[in-house]
């Protein structure tokens, strides 16, 4: 999928210009109470900061800026992307600073373009595969460091790369560099990789 060529701004989708965007592009009934918690947490951590959420249904803005307000956040803090074409999707990935995947069920297709376009992510890894897709996807770009095992170390590592600006920018230098060496896109790669496998097995 070819990536739009628009120029956007920030304000094009509402976003402060100074602010730390965390974001989640998932479907909305991935996000639970207990994933829900940890971002309102990272965000009373994270001062200057919004959570950018992508709406997939009529009553998840309203119900969100609720639970918002009811954890303690200015539910102003809570801004909402809109469907848009994927061209003009992947281009506006380039707006947020790290994306916080939900768990049990891992971002899919939603982790494979926000690392495309080179926005890191922190994901739980958990025990079946909807829940370690994100983070089978990390592996393939040296990310390790960006795959936890519980709550807590999901909910201080955010917190950590958010306030600390040279941590962060290693992360996301690391993540360039590893995706002009990884054949994670490269579907001709993909597809002889899976022929010769297919050869093998005659």
């Amino acid at each position: 999928i070819e990536i739009s060529n628009k120029k956007f701004e920030k304000s094009d989708f509402e976003l402060p210009d100074d602010a730390f965007v965390f974001c989640n592009f998932n479907s909305n009934y991935k996000i639970t109470p207990d994933i829900f918690d940890l971002w309102m947490n990272i965000l009373k951590k994270v001062h200057n900061s919004v959570f950018w959420i992508m709406v997939s249904n009529s009553h998840a803005s309203e119900n969100l800026k609720l639970e918002a307000k009811q954890r303690g956040v200015d539910e102003n803090r809570i801004i909402f992307a809109k469907k848009i074409p994927i061209k003009e999707h992947l281009k506006r990935i380039e707006f947020a600073d790290l994306f916080l995947d939900t768990f049990p069920c891992s971002a899919h297709t939603t982790a494979s373009d926000a690392i495309r376009m080179g926005l890191p992510i922190i994901t739980i890894a958990g025990k079946g595969f909807a829940s370690r897709v994100a983070a089978s996807i990390l592996n393939q770009v040296n990310l390790k460091e960006l795959i936890v095992e519980n709550k807590e170390d999901y909910q201080k590592l955010a917190i950590d790369l958010a306030n600390n600006k040279s941590n962060f920018e290693e992360i996301k230098n690391n993540l360039k560099r590893s995706l002009k060496n990884s054949s994670l896109y490269n579907s001709k790669e993909f597809t002889k990789n899976l022929e010769d496998i297919y050869i093998k097995l005659l």
